[in-house]
């Protein structure tokens, strides 16, 4: 048992959660964010079902994060001899945050340029299986 230095308390040991994360999409964050926001605090399979009939264009990255955690979730048990992991793993937060940007540019009249700005995308999803946990925002750019 690990104890805290600081304030001299045992400091409890929770089984870690399950992170994935998908760097450099090709769309911009708060497209994203908002298909997040219909499947935080989801099981995952569940998840899954809401985006697969969902007509929102964000969900393509969100559906392949989603499926590479299942696929991780299937392996997990076999890495780590000693966790039990059920079956039923809950999104405890989806992070979407900002990328670099792609700097393009459109010729307009006159001889003028115009910047277009593609904007790319980091998700980091957090699984838990202890229950169906709340969102957990901790600053404005986590749903």
């Amino acid at each position: 048992m690990k104890v805290d230095a600081v304030k001299k308390k045992p400091i409890e040991e929770n089984k870690p959660d399950l992170i994935v994360r998908a760097r450099f999409v090709r769309m911009a964050p708060d497209k994203i964010r908002f298909a997040g926001k219909q499947i935080i605090s989801k099981e995952l399979n569940q998840a899954i079902n809401i985006l697969e009939f969902s007509k929102i264009l964000a969900r393509k990255p969100l559906l392949l994060v989603l499926k590479n955690a299942s696929s991780q979730i299937k392996d997990l048990p076999s890495r780590q001899a000693g966790r039990n992991i059920g079956k039923e793993m809950y999104i405890k937060s989806i992070a979407v945050d900002e990328g670099p940007r792609l700097k393009r540019r459109r010729i307009v009249h006159r001889g003028r340029a115009t910047t277009i700005l593609k904007r790319l995308s980091h998700i980091t999803v957090v699984l838990s299986d202890n229950g169906n946990p709340k969102s957990q925002a901790r600053n404005p750019k986590q749903i």
